[in-house]
Parts: C-alpha cells; sequence; structure tokens
C-alpha cells in the first residue's frame, strides 16, 4: 500500500510523531528504551523522506550515530514544541493539584493509603481539596506554598 502525501501533510505527520516521540522519550534516562524502538523505527522511516518531500532543511542525517534528527530549523518552524510546552504547563498543575489532594485526603480520612478508605468518601474528600487547590493556584499561583521543617531540621 502506497499513501500520497502533500508537504503539508508531511509536515504535520512529521509534527505528530515528533509529538509522541517526545512524550516517549523525554524523560528517558540515557539509552534507548527497547520497548519504543518499533516507534523510534517508524519516526526514522518517516524522517528518511524529507529530501523528497523538500524539507531537508528541518531533517538531516547524522552520521556518527546513523539516524536521522530535526534541525535547529525544525524547532523553530514546527508548532508542535508549543503544544508540548502547552501539555507539560497543563499537566504540571494537573499532577501538582491530584498529589495534593490525595495527601490531604489521606489526612483528612486519617488512612495512609487510598485502599484503606471507603470510596465514597474518599471521592468526597479528594473532591473537595481538589476544588480548594485549584482555586488556590488560579488565585495565587505558586506564590503562597512553602516547604516546611520538621522538628529535626527534615524537609516534609
Amino acid at each position: 500500500m502506497n499513501i500520497n502525501f502533500t508537504k503539508e501533510e508531511y509536515l504535520l505527520l512529521l509534527d505528530m510523531i515528533y509529538m509522541a516521540d517526545w512524550i516517549l522519550h523525554a524523560h528517558s534516562i540515557e539509552g534507548e528504551r527497547i520497548e519504543t524502538k518499533d516507534y523510534f523505527a517508524l519516526f526514522q522511516k518517516l524522517m528518511s523522506h524529507a529530501e523528497e518531500m523538500g524539507c531537508s532543511d528541518l531533517i538531516e542525517y547524522y552520521a556518527p550515530k546513523q539516524e536521522y534528527v530535526h534541525t535547529v530549523d525544525f524547532e523553530e518552524e514546527s508548532a508542535a514544541l508549543g503544544y508540548l510546552d502547552e501539555f507539560e504547563g497543563q499537566s504540571f498543575w494537573d499532577e501538582l493539584i491530584s498529589r495534593l489532594a490525595m495527601r490531604d485526603a489521606l489526612i483528612k480520612l486519617k488512612v495512609s493509603s487510598a485502599h484503606e478508605a471507603p470510596s465514597e468518601e474518599l471521592f468526597d474528600a479528594l473532591s473537595n481539596a481538589e476544588e480548594y487547590w485549584s482555586k488556590e493556584f488560579e488565585t495565587f499561583d505558586l506564590s503562597r506554598i512553602s516547604l516546611n521543617k520538621g522538628q529535626n531540621g527534615i524537609l516534609h
């Protein structure tokens, strides 16, 4: 099967796979993730067609690693980085609110794990805590957040 793409469609596909690749590998510690090698291979295959698609200024072959890489021009022209920044920013707030809400709910219910709390009580406590933290960060951002040292000087 052959699929024909316009240059614009090819660029959109590059952006989409770049974002997926970034999500898979951005936080990986050095070395290849074996479980994602098929995704990496597909991205390499897509990038290998950059020259014939008129995009050699965006993708180049890096001989020392024997792989295709995006160029500085790609980073400057692609909308992908903006979408990734937006995703990361929203993920930060969602995760922070979620973790603080779980902490507060467990404290309120006097349990050390969500499995120890009745589902309905946990749901109510989480909802209230999430609402509290959402309003807090919407109003004050991080300006009122600080770390407290315990009696022995250890941060909690």
